[in-house]
């Protein structure tokens, strides 16, 4: 039904699928996972490739304790005061009320999120990696890689079954400056405040809205970058509890103590899980595990290899290569 020149809503509008567009400065579907399935690589220490191995599981950090996150932060903080300050938005309200209604709801959201949601998200780090490479990236080894003592598990993506409604989310990172990073923001709410100002949106209608608004800038904030890290080709793999309402991957919320601070995990079981992943194990996943390229040797090697026959690993024992890449430790 048209009034005064808008469109308005039906009850049962679906307003996620009406807010789309807002996503559609993501990077070509063709260049994200599942129509894109590249190999990818975790560096990591050869006590992690153990544990992960014996354990059969990956375990996702909580970004209150990853190295990078001020990046979150970049993008959480900026989109919070540059909604605040887009006119755009202000004038797709038919009044001041309104838009102050609004305003609120997504004001409320960010507090909330701030007061517990930020502990309820994992994130699983890799690196796009080119399937001839046994070498892995000299970046990647210092930064990750055990000063080049570690290891990099490569993973190939083709053996993943995507699932709908699943609580993960994989996609690659985009990078930009940080200028082109907030256009892109303001890219966001320019068209959000067209799409608001198409209809006649009851208010009731707000805090969905918001949370669609929210919720786009919550994961450009999980999958964007400064350009600086672009070298990476980072790969992120996200659980939220708020895409999980089912509870699929709760029980597998716990911790661990570093240096005497308790980090939030997710522990992650590398087996099958209705709802969630489908037929994955260690052999199918793992094509070849790159030991780093500092102190590495025959017997280096040799000793890795039966750690994961030990293990129970053989196949993976026969997958280990051994980097070339000349290397001068810090």
């Amino acid at each position: 039904m048209k009034m005064g020149g808008k469109f308005a809503m039906r009850d049962n509008f679906d307003y996620k699928a009406y807010f789309r567009p807002i996503w559609d400065d993501l990077q070509p579907a063709d260049q994200r996972f599942p129509a894109f399935r590249p190999l990818i690589a975790h560096y990591c220490s050869i006590a992690t490739l153990e544990a992960v191995v014996k354990n059969e599981q990956f375990w996702f950090s909580n970004p209150l304790y990853m190295n990078d996150y001020e990046e979150l932060v970049f993008g959480l903080a900026n989109s919070r005061n540059r909604f605040l300050q887009n006119t755009l938005v202000r004038n797709a309200f038919k009044s001041q009320m309104q838009y102050d209604k609004f305003r609120e709801q997504v004001l409320w959201i960010y507090e909330q999120f701030d007061k517990g949601l930020l502990f309820d998200i994992y994130i699983a780090c890799f690196a796009e990696h080119d399937p001839p490479d046994n070498d892995g990236l000299l970046s990647m080894w210092r930064g990750y890689g055990a000063n080049g003592s570690g290891a990099a598990i490569v993973f190939n993506t083709a053996a993943l079954t995507e699932i709908p409604h699943s609580p993960l989310r994989m996609d690659p990172v985009t990078y930009g400056t940080s200028e082109e990073r907030l256009a892109w923001i303001d890219q966001i709410l320019d068209k959000f405040a067209e799409l608001m100002a198409a209809h006649d949106i009851p208010e009731d209608a707000f805090p969905a809205c918001a949370s669609e608004l929210f919720e786009r800038f919550l994961m450009f904030s999980v999958f964007t970058k400064h350009r600086g890290f672009r070298e990476e080709k980072e790969w992120r793999v996200v659980y939220s509890r708020h895409y999980d309402p089912n509870q699929i991957l709760a029980d597998m919320l716990g911790y661990f103590i570093n240096d005497g601070t308790v980090e939030p995990k997710l522990k992650f079981r590398i087996a099958p899980l209705d709802g969630a992943a489908a037929g994955i194990t260690l052999e199918q996943l793992v094509v070849k595990i790159i030991l780093g390229p500092n102190g590495a040797s025959v017997r280096s090697t040799m000793a890795v290899r039966r750690m994961l026959e030990t293990l129970g690993k053989p196949i993976l024992a026969e997958r280990v290569v051994t980097s070339s890449t000349p290397y001068r430790a810090k």
